[in-house]
């Protein structure tokens, strides 16, 4: 059975702590400060990491009490055609009120049913549902309601998913085969190719993506077609719950899901492989599979439905209107790299440097305001954020995290072909110091936006913002549990109360930030952390607390924008800092600007760039 709808993993004990912080942030900083114990034993409850669900991309349906559909939207329809599988599941899930998921086999193995999720509808107030599955909860008789995973059958989502790795079209429809029939045969019968020529053709779609495996294939092509997984759920719970099996069975499977042979799952399990063997043989007849493949399909479909039974928030749906051009490469060991390219392709090229507080996706108002002035932004989720890996020597990395994002920087040049580019930094600033020092030949015209300072005791700012960083520069230790709580709070819908807190003294954030569309913009630049993945968001942080930075003259194509009324980090200690280290650098102040000023001045930004001189190291 599934698991209990009510049991919310992504909740959080420590409401309480966070609840004090927002409501009196001072005083929260005071407790920092005098190394409070009731502060450590709160943050130590912090649990977080929300699944991004592509609501637009979901099967899914309405019931009447006796299981007939009153509507299915058209990827349900797809999968299942005018008929919900396993309809007595669906009828057991209204008794017992509880989500049941369904997952039966097929006889034919080339023609696996996908599984299915019910749930009464009181059940399902607050699970993430596409737009016109929603509506149909008010349809007269609604008492069910049934989804799937979409990108199974193929279709928008699996393509989006090979588009985001640059397959081709033979290795797209490939692939796809390969996750409805798990195995090579069936993908180059449904291709319409010759085996020899799909496994040739798998062998190249598997260095591509970096799957070491067929099964790892599959899996990776499968969760990505369902959005974005939070960091640290292992499986084997609802693994056990839907299919019967004991733990380690479970995780056996889910190893051998993600790409680990046998051997390595026993190694890993610390077992014999031959006990391993009885053990997946026992999960293999319970999931109705007889290949790897396709029980790495059937596991990672299971799990994507269980995610749905978490309670979610508006914050953590990726909407409709905008989604985000999301690109993967893999490193030499197989980790991946995660970018985004706005286009044109005939544009020049402009890196948008994230801050240490967002990720990847980049503000509209400023990509917009670059491709008007004829360039083609791109932007990067630096090590440990968004969908970039964390890399594996992660203390290494920790030493000097802005150095360290410098591979991946020119790794992303090497991939799209480029020599260089020009830099616009919305924070980020210390990356473009490295970028500076360690490749000057591949970057030309540099504008830094509001570039933070070093975190020092005498700041002097108030704020939630302000508070958390006079926390981390006092206890370091803390800095990825307040993470944690910060996440909460975003996840929990608080950033419009965040915002106000933060930034409602200053009327040009607070201007910005009334605008519906701007505040759902610089949402998506903090999404990916609502997931969990905070390592990169840590390892930078902890970085600023010790960073420094010796002068850099000679640096005249570079320019510095701040905003006059920034709140965040004093302007006259800002400026004053950046005056020293980039000493042959204009630096204007913007007067009518604050903290927000890449959203409330991207024209501005854009003209700074475009009239920037060339770098004397590249060409104009």
């Amino acid at each position: 059975m599934a698991p209990d709808p009510s049991d919310v993993s992504g909740g959080n004990p420590a409401g309480g702590v966070l609840e004090s912080w927002l409501e009196d942030h001072e005083a929260m900083t005071a407790s920092i400060l005098d190394d409070a114990p009731e502060l450590d034993d709160g943050f130590s409850e912090v649990v977080f990491g929300y699944a991004i669900i592509r609501t637009d991309r979901l099967a899914g349906g309405v019931l009447d009490r006796a299981g007939r559909p009153l509507f299915l939207n058209e990827a349900f329809r797809r999968l299942f055609g005018e008929s919900p599988p396993e309809v007595d599941i669906a009828l057991d899930a209204l008794r017992t009120r509880r989500a049941r998921i369904a997952a039966p086999a097929s006889r034919d193995e080339d023609a696996r049913t996908s599984a299915v999720i019910y749930a009464p509808l009181d059940q399902v107030a607050g699970w993430t549902l596409p737009p016109e599955v929603r509506t149909a909860l008010d349809r007269p008789g609604a008492a069910l309601v049934a989804m799937a995973v979409a990108g199974i059958g193929g279709g928008d989502a699996l393509d989006d998913a090979c588009r985001a790795f640059r397959l081709t079209p033979l290795q797209t429809r490939i692939a796809a085969g390969l996750v409805r029939t798990g195995n090579v045969r069936g993908a180059a019968r449904e291709a319409g190719v010759t085996y020899e020529t799909a496994r040739t053709v798998v062998a190249e779609t598997m260095r591509r993506v970096g799957a070491p495996r067929l099964t790892s294939l599959i899996e990776r092509l499968v969760r990505l077609s369902f959005g974005i997984w939070p960091e640290g759920r292992d499986g084997a719970g609802v693994l056990s719950d839907v299919w019967g099996l004991t733990t380690r069975q479970a995780t056996l499977a889910l190893r051998l899901a993600e790409g680990q042979t046998r051997a390595e799952a026993a190694k890993a399990s610390g077992i014999s492989e031959s006990t391993a063997k009885k053990d997946l043989d026992i999960a293999f007849a319970a999931l109705g599979v007889r290949t790897s493949a396709a029980l790495a399909r059937a596991v990672t479909e299971i799990r994507a439905l269980a995610l749905l039974t978490e309670a979610t928030h508006h914050d953590v749906e990726i909407g409709n209107d905008f989604l985000e051009p999301l690109g993967l490469f893999t490193r030499p060991d197989g980790s991946h790299i995660a970018y985004s390219d706005y286009g044109p392709r005939g544009g020049a090229p402009v890196l948008v440097l994230h801050s240490s507080s967002a990720s990847r996706p980049a503000p509209m108002t400023l990509v917009r305001a670059l491709q008007a002035r004829g360039f083609r932004p791109l932007s990067i989720d630096r090590p440990g954020f968004g969908l970039t890996d964390a890399v594996r020597d992660r203390e290494a990395h920790r030493a000097d995290p802005f150095g360290g994002a410098c591979a991946d920087f020119v790794a992303l040049c090497d991939h799209l072909k480029l020599p260089g580019v020009d830099i616009v930094a919305r924070g980020g600033a210390q990356v473009a110091l490295a970028l500076a020092r360690q490749h000057p030949d591949r970057i030309g015209r540099v504008v830094l936006v509001n570039p933070d300072p070093p975190t020092r005791s005498d700041q002097g700012e108030r704020g939630p913002f302000a508070a958390i960083k006079a926390a981390f520069l006092r206890r370091p230790d803390l800095i990825e549990k307040l993470a944690g709580l910060w996440v909460v709070s975003l996840g929990r819908g608080q950033v419009e109360r965040i915002m106000a807190g933060s930034f409602g003294a200053c009327p040009p954030d607070a201007a910005v930030m009334s605008q519906p569309a701007i505040l759902a913009d610089y949402a998506r630049g903090y999404r990916m952390f609502l997931t969990g993945r905070i390592a990169g968001y840590v390892d930078e942080q902890t970085a600023l607390t010790r960073w420094s930075c010796a002068p850099l003259p000679g640096l005249d194509h570079w320019r510095v924008l701040l905003g006059g009324q920034d709140v965040l980090h004093d302007p006259a200690r800002t400026l004053a800092f950046w005056r020293a280290t980039l000493p042959d650098t204009p630096i204007e102040v913007l007067p009518d600007a604050g903290r927000f000023l890449v959203m409330s001045h991207p024209d501005r930004i854009a003209e700074t760039l475009a009239t920037a001189p060339y770098a004397p190291n590249r060409a104009g």
